[in-house]
């Protein structure tokens, strides 16, 4: 068995990644947020936001890592789209 602190480092290495990973999406999502502000487009793509989900838990062969990695995802999508949401009403002022 791992010692503890072993695999709390590890944790905070895989944390480290997440965090970059995270910042680099966000700023792909200001891009994106610009783009739909020129061409008057909303925030919202169903469509889109449901073949994304379902491409990345199909990924995932464990069902119950499935179900719990949906809800990572939902969760990104939702900090995304108010993120969004914020840039275009900052973008009006």
């Amino acid at each position: 068995m791992r010692d503890l602190s072993e695999m709390r480092q590890e944790i905070d290495s895989i944390d480290e990644k997440i965090r970059l990973l995270f910042l680099k999406r966000m700023t792909i999502v200001n891009e994106i947020a610009d783009y739909k502000m020129s061409q008057d487009m909303t925030v919202y793509d169903s469509s889109r936001e449901k073949q994304v989900i379902e491409k990345n838990i199909s990924k995932i062969e464990d069902p119950l890592f499935q179900e719990y990695y949906h809800e990572v995802l939902n969760t990104i999508m939702k900090v995304s789209k108010e993120y969004q949401k914020y840039l275009i009403v900052r973008s009006t002022l």
